[in-house]
């Protein structure tokens, strides 16, 4: 296992990207239920939904306490520390395309729930780049002092 630090975790927007996910998920879950091939990118979000959860779910309960807490709290900011197994920087990166593909079909104006914010994009840009950043072994960079690359 390694360790990431997630320093000056947003916990507010963490909040805000969690119930955006939970609005999509559950969007596309109807939508995979229609079948079809406009269900061929939900089907898929769902799935790799599905298996990190199974993978990574429960890893880090103290992690995810502090965090829940600090959201119900209206924290702003805190840092955290989780263990992470090796192989989450490979699938880390290989959801990048498919996260850029939901995004894009929720910019599509398809589908009920919106596109993420600009705030939430930069958020999972930074939380998932994190994870890659330091499995490499570079040091952390904070939520603070994160800038979005152009995409």
């Amino acid at each position: 296992m390694k360790q990431v630090k997630l320093v000056a975790f947003p916990a507010q927007v963490a909040l805000r990207a969690r119930q955006h996910m939970e609005s999509l998920f559950r969007e596309f879950a109807i939508i995979a239920l229609g079948g079809g091939r406009e269900a061929d990118v939900p089907k898929r979000l769902l799935e790799i939904a599905r298996l990190h959860e199974e993978r990574y779910g429960g890893l880090n309960p103290d992690a995810d306490d502090a965090v829940d807490a600090a959201m119900a709290d209206g924290v702003e900011f805190l840092d955290v520390e989780v263990s992470v197994p090796p192989r989450i920087k490979q699938d880390t990166v290989g959801i990048k395309p498919l996260l850029l593909e939901a995004d894009e079909y929720c910019r599509s104006g398809d589908l009920l729930t919106l596109a993420p914010s600009d705030e939430i994009r930069a958020f999972w840009f930074w939380f998932l780049s994190e994870i890659v950043r330091q499995t490499d072994g570079e040091p952390p960079v904070s939520w603070h002092d994160f800038r979005m690359p152009e995409l």
